[in-house]
Order: structure tokens, then sequence, then C-alpha cells
């Protein structure tokens, strides 16, 4: 039963982000799955990003991550691929990196759970050499 449970909610959760606009940027859950990673405390979850630029590359340097309202400046590997924890319930996410639309999503966090997360940004039209302003 709680397999079933499990199922339809990471379903849900797919369903909704799968349907954002992504004219500005997407992020958007891939996976879900219990967590092994030793050390994490039972109360949170995993979230492991990964982050690609708007020519699908991926995105290594100045990327800063909103949850709710705690900022992050996250060290990003070469393959564009971060982890952090977060406590379970729902949350607002932000993504931003420089010269790109702010890619914003809600998520719902279950404890002992790993969700991996693709973020991809859209470049910012600039206008006097300054980003657009996009509605943080």
């Amino acid at each position: 039963m709680k397999k079933l449970i499990f199922l339809f909610t990471a379903a849900f959760l797919s369903v909704g982000l799968n349907a954002q606009n992504c004219e500005k940027g997407c992020a958007k859950i891939t996976k879900t799955e219990p967590t092994t990673l030793k050390g994490i405390k039972p109360d949170r979850a995993l979230l492991v990003f990964k982050f690609l630029g708007p020519n699908n590359k991926p995105a290594k340097t100045l990327i800063k991550i909103v949850v709710d309202k705690d900022t992050v400046y996250p060290v990003v590997d070469k393959n564009g691929i971060t982890k952090i924890t977060s406590k379970a319930g729902p949350h607002k996410l932000k993504f931003k990196g420089p010269y790109w639309y702010t890619v914003k999503t809600n998520v719902t966090l279950k404890e002992k759970l790993t969700y991996y997360i693709n973020v991809k940004f859209e470049a910012a039209e600039m206008i006097g050499g300054k980003r657009e302003k996009d509605d943080d």
C-alpha cells in the first residue's frame, strides 16, 4: 500500500511540474527514490539538482537556490550537479543565474526520499547591459 501511495504522489508531482510554461526556464522532478546516503537527518529529504543553461550544457557557476526564504550558493560540479537537504513539507523553490530568467517551482517533500530535479535556464533579454527584470 505504501508503494502505491508513493508512486501516485511521485506521478502527481511530476505531472504538475511538467505542465508549466518553459519559455523562461523549467524545473521538473525526474526521479524520486528512497535516500540511501548516510548522514541525512531523519526529518529531511535530499534534493539532487542538475542545472542546464540555455545551450543545454551544464551550468556550473554563479547559481543561487532559494528555498522558501533561505538562500544557498551551492558548489556545483562539472556536470552541473549539486545536492542539498531540506525539511519535509511544502516549499517554494527559486533558481537564479547570471543573464538567465529566474526558474520557480513548488514542491512537497517527504522525509527520507531523494528527489532528482532538472533545472533548465533560458536566456533573459538584456536591456542597456542589465538583465530584464523578472518577477522575483
